[in-house]
């Protein structure tokens, strides 16, 4: 207990997932921690088993005061919660704001509830074995005025008691957290959006039976919200999107893996400025549900639309949709003010001509994620070349008009082997024009990445067309902290020589599956990114145990470093790297190190040309 005796008293935070710690322990754990603000005790399932944790009243009354700070506690996924150790758990944090049941296996069903409290008022004696919506109410209840995010994930929460607990007096949620709960319903999305109007935060992902009446109700009565999130809600349409614009003060959206969307969710939806809404039309019958019309009776469809910036929101994430590029463009310059934009897997919507626009308007992104999308290439991130789209698609062809002896004869080449001769002429086109970028310009220059100076996670996994150019000519970036580039299979060790020299604040770099990199370029990484502290290398074939003694002798910053699969590494390099987590787990064909010759020292930095 030294180490929780010495740190404890400091402790603002205390996460603990999946820990094997006896009762016994954790209280006095606890007892250490005098300064706690946010306790998450997540998936213990040795702690709560016996079903004795706190059993002690003295415990209580001690912690009661020791934590009276805690706003925060998290009691996901713990299979053992029953009713008496939730009320312990509750009692030694008077003053929570936030608490979350997530996965929990916690009972709504009213029979059930009566079976372990006949006395539907009265619960004098908490259930040890079963953890209950009743029991949990009562504490909501009292504790209503001072509740303010709840987090009901994962769980079977039905509309009647999603109803119940949005009505309780003195219950003013700002944040409320439903992710794949499959039983919720337009019954219930109804009650909870007319009791709880002051929402600003509200979170129905993977939720399969939320469609677009529900939307309606959470535009039309949640008029503060400021964040919402329907990711994988598949049942929601074009339809239900365009009453998104009803959220005036909305500043995150997430409608990622939404199957059913199309370009109108974008273009006639969240970046459009005409009223939606025909009250005449709107056909809704006795108990309040909407019976949607055709599209034409329910909208007011002007004859010329008009679109409205959008200058409040900050996130907007849209991954694996299918749109285009219109949609892509109108992203870019009706959301001026983005800081967080994700695109990954939009494969026919994120191309060179798009991502220029994302570089000219969207100046203030942090984060950019892109992953998957295949069409980006070196003339859409560096910029060279692309004024006019025209002329990119002139260097994409590599189209050569000279008819020679050699270019009449018949290719022999596979479809793959002509897109690598194709990716190797773009190659040359863009490098060209980037060398010869102290000349006057032509009218086709256009934004280079380099211009997002405020990027600090960047996601280009999967795009295979990007090569040492880009990282040679389009990444400088001072605050850049996050950076995957896995399956870029094109990048070698001459553009992680440039990556390491001009970004130097990487403190996460994934470069899983990148198969042309080696022990030379991992060297330049591992002596100048003193930051370093998560590196994935995964799958990387030509990576030895000189990669292995470079990051012991220079990263001294390195928390995690997953090197799956890197067949060429020995199990006594790994070994040998004691003062870090390494995930080697398929290493099974690797020869033991027992007669192994030892490696040489670490190669010191080579004097590598420039690009060809």
């Amino acid at each position: 207990m030294a180490i929780w005796d010495q740190y404890g008293p400091h402790m603002k935070s205390l996460v603990l997932l999946c820990c094997d710690l006896s009762e016994k322990t954790l209280v006095e754990i606890f007892k250490c921690c005098k300064s706690l603000r946010i306790l998450h005790i997540n998936d213990c399932r040795e702690s709560l088993m016996s079903g004795r944790l706190l059993e002690d009243e003295n415990d209580i009354k001690e912690l009661s005061e020791t934590f009276k700070n805690v706003y925060e506690l998290s009691l996901g996924y713990n299979r053992f919660l029953s009713d008496a150790l939730f009320n312990r758990l509750v009692a030694i944090c008077p003053n929570l704001e936030s608490l979350s049941l997530m996965g929990c296996q916690m009972t709504f069903h009213y029979g059930l509830n009566r079976k372990f409290y006949p006395d539907f008022y009265g619960l004098p004696y908490p259930s040890k074995s079963t953890l209950t919506f009743i029991n949990a109410l009562d504490y909501f209840g009292r504790q209503a005025y001072k509740l303010k995010h709840l987090n009901f994930s994962y769980t079977l929460i039905d509309p009647s008691a999603l109803t119940i607990l949005s009505g309780l007096q003195n219950l003013r949620l700002e944040s409320l957290i439903l992710q794949g709960c499959d039983h919720l319903s337009i019954e219930s999305i109804r009650g909870m959006t007319q009791h709880q109007t002051c929402l600003k935060v509200l979170d129905i992902s993977f939720s399969v039976r939320i469609a677009d009446d529900s939307l309606l109700c959470i535009c039309e009565n949640l008029t503060k919200l400021e964040t919402l999130r329907i990711r994988r809600c598949r049942e929601v349409t074009d339809i239900g999107i365009k009453y998104i614009q009803l959220l005036q003060h909305l500043k995150e959206l997430n409608i990622s893996e939404d199957e059913q969307l199309t370009d109108d969710s974008i273009t006639r939806g969240l970046c459009s400025g005409c009223n939606i809404i025909d009250d005449e039309n709107m056909d809704q019958n006795i108990d309040g549900n909407i019976n949607f019309a055709p599209p034409e009776k329910n909208y007011v469809q002007r004859r010329t639309e008009k679109r409205m910036r959008k200058e409040n929101m900050r996130i907007l994430s849209a991954n694996a949709l299918r749109i285009h590029e219109e949609s892509v463009e109108c992203i870019s310059k009706f959301f001026p003010n983005l800081r967080q934009l994700e695109l990954s897997y939009c494969f026919s919507g994120v191309t060179d001509k798009t991502i220029q626009m994302i570089f000219k308007e969207l100046v203030h992104l942090q984060t950019l994620n892109i992953s998957h999308c295949d069409e980006v290439s070196d003339a859409g991130l560096t910029g060279m070349g692309i004024g006019n789209y025209k002329y990119v698609e002139k260097i994409q062809v590599a189209h050569n008009p000279e008819f020679t002896e050699s270019r009449l004869r018949i290719s022999l080449r596979s479809k793959a082997e002509e897109e690598i001769v194709r990716d190797a002429d773009r190659k040359r086109e863009i490098m060209k024009l980037c060398e010869n970028v102290s000349k006057p310009l032509n009218s086709f220059s256009g934004y280079s990445l380099i211009r997002l100076k405020c990027l600090q996670e960047l996601d280009l996994s999967g795009c295979n067309r990007i090569t040492d150019v880009s990282l040679k000519h389009a990444f400088a970036f001072p605050e850049l902290k996050i950076l995957n580039l896995s399956q870029c299979q094109q990048i070698t060790d001459i553009g992680l020589d440039y990556l390491s020299k001009n970004n130097p604040a990487i403190e996460y770099l994934n470069l899983n599956r990148c198969y042309n990199i080696s022990d030379i370029g991992i060297s330049y990484l591992v002596q100048r990114l003193h930051r370093l502290k998560r590196l994935l290398i995964q799958r990387c074939s030509q990576l030895t145990d000189r990669t292995l003694d470079s990051i012991k002798l220079y990263c001294k910053s390195l928390h995690y470093l997953d090197t799956r699969y890197c067949r060429g590494m020995s199990v006594a390099g790994l070994e040998s790297l004691t003062h870090l987590y390494v995930d080697c787990h398929e290493h099974a064909d690797v020869a033991s190190g027992e007669n192994e010759i030892l490696p040489p020292p670490p190669l010191p930095l080579p004097s590598l040309s420039s690009l060809p």
